[in-house]
């Protein structure tokens, strides 16, 4: 009897401690319509001990989360760390892990536990993939509405990426990205990820040519789509709905602000895009836009976020400009 047909890409996934948020994701990656390969399937579970929700007293679920996994997907590979990792080791153990295990794939996925995915969606990041195969440039895909430009948002059709969600991405350019994510591993070594010095880290980045907005890991690897002139596309609707409400990256106030939107009715049609003739777009609207739109994106939130913290109005003006100076830069990493 012939086997079903399954998604024919490594994917690696990361859970940490948040049980509600696993168990949805997990569920959702296993009622996809075209079907996970599960020995092609690697969870990265990362430890507690050493971790920010132990710092803050929160308990340790790691045990419900591994037995979760193990019952939805028991043909997985399931990485367990014992001590906290970190969310850029975590990414780079399952990129190992996936490379090592399937030295043709063409493809790696990387998932994290808090966008949980439409019953389509790797059907769509197939058809994605295939149309993008024969493009160099385009080392980036996913259906997660997160596009760079807001206004592209809610909008039948694909444009560029901006954050890094369920996203896949060419082998080809994590060889050529690879020194440099080494380079940032190594600088986070001697602290947890939680604890990583900012500051430190965005210089040593920009000193190599890299010029991530924030210091996080997914913004690390969009700087580094751009510091190898490389394309990535999102659709502008969004097939599956973010949920990270609060954690390393995001809390209460700023996930209100981002104004995120859940999953789409709308079917996806790859025959009304035209991936050739996008091409010379995208990658104007890449460079050309880039350092505005992240502006947009992420700068000035952050920046009318510290600010309204700060009481300057009553500041001789020398020091209110400086005092805004400080808080802008802040604000950057």
């Amino acid at each position: 009897m012939k086997n079903p047909v399954t998604f024919p890409h490594p994917i690696g996934l990361l859970l940490f401690n948040r049980v509600e948020y696993a168990q949805k994701v997990l569920e959702s990656l296993n009622a996809q319509t075209l079907p996970v390969d599960q020995s092609t399937l690697y969870i990265s579970i990362d430890g507690y001990e050493g971790s920010k929700a132990e710092f803050q007293g929160k308990p340790n679920h790691t045990a419900e989360i591994v037995e979760m996994a193990r019952a939805l997907f028991p043909n997985a590979t399931i990485l367990i760390a014992a001590k906290n990792i970190g969310i850029t080791e975590a990414n780079c153990v399952l990129e190992e892990n996936m490379l090592k295990s399937h030295p043709n794939a063409s493809w790696l996925g990387f998932f994290e536990e808090d966008y949980v995915l439409s019953p389509d969606y790797l059907s769509i990041a197939e058809q994605l993939i295939s149309a993008a195969q024969s493009l160099d440039d385009l080392v980036m895909v996913a259906a997660t509405g997160e596009t760079l430009d807001p206004d592209n948002r809610e909008i039948p059709g694909v444009f560029p990426i901006g954050h890094l969600w369920a996203y896949f991405v060419r082998v080809a350019h994590v060889h050529e990205r690879h020194d440099e994510i080494q380079v940032y591993r190594h600088q986070l070594s001697e602290k947890s990820y939680w604890e990583r010095d900012k500051i430190s880290l965005a210089r040593l980045m920009a000193s190599r040519g890299v010029f991530p907005v924030g210091i996080g890991d997914d913004h690390l690897r969009l700087g580094l789509m751009f510091r190898f002139n490389r394309i990535g596309i999102t659709t502008g609707l969004s097939y599956g709905e973010y949920i990270g409400i609060e954690g390393e990256h995001m809390s209460v106030g700023s996930f209100a602000r981002f104004n995120f939107t859940g999953p789409t009715s709308v079917p996806f049609n790859i025959n009304s895009v035209d991936f050739p003739a996008l091409i010379p777009t995208l990658r104007a609207q890449f460079h050309a836009g880039f350092a505005k739109r992240l502006a947009e994106r992420f700068v000035i939130p952050k920046f009318k976020a510290f600010a309204s913290q700060k009481k300057t109005e009553d500041l001789p003006r020398g020091r209110k400009v400086i005092s805004h100076l400080r808080q802008a830069f802040r604000a950057l990493f």
